[in-house]
């Protein structure tokens, strides 16, 4: 299930260094969650650059929903960096790592 027109509230950009010299932007979005049951919730969530636009992450309610889409572009993140993915900031190049990781979505553990 996906919503057609999310509402994006949260955005990080990394800049992938692929070994082979190419570089890819990487976008990673979360968007606003939106009821669609009773007490079942939805909340966007994409990486782009990498997998693209997700399924909608369902929770029973708007925190759950909104916690698992961040689990999971956290989870995302953490098996490129275990992979040995060369992530950097766009900005000044510096390197996005597990320092990095931390600092965004605190002290969740990737799978």
């Amino acid at each position: 299930m996906r919503t057609d027109a999310p509402i994006f509230i949260a955005a990080q950009s990394i800049l992938w260094l692929r070994p082979d010299g190419t570089e890819v932007k990487i976008e990673a979005k979360i968007g606003m969650p939106y009821r669609i049951e009773e007490e079942a919730w939805a909340c966007p969530a994409c990486l782009e650059g990498v997998d693209g636009r997700y399924p909608d992450i369902v929770g029973e309610g708007s925190f759950q929903a909104l916690s698992l889409a961040m689990q999971l572009i956290a989870n995302r993140l953490g098996h490129m960096l275990k992979n040995s993915a060369r992530l950097v900031h766009p900005a000044d190049r510096s390197p996005w790592d597990w320092s990095s990781h931390a600092a965004l979505f605190g002290a969740f553990k990737s799978s």
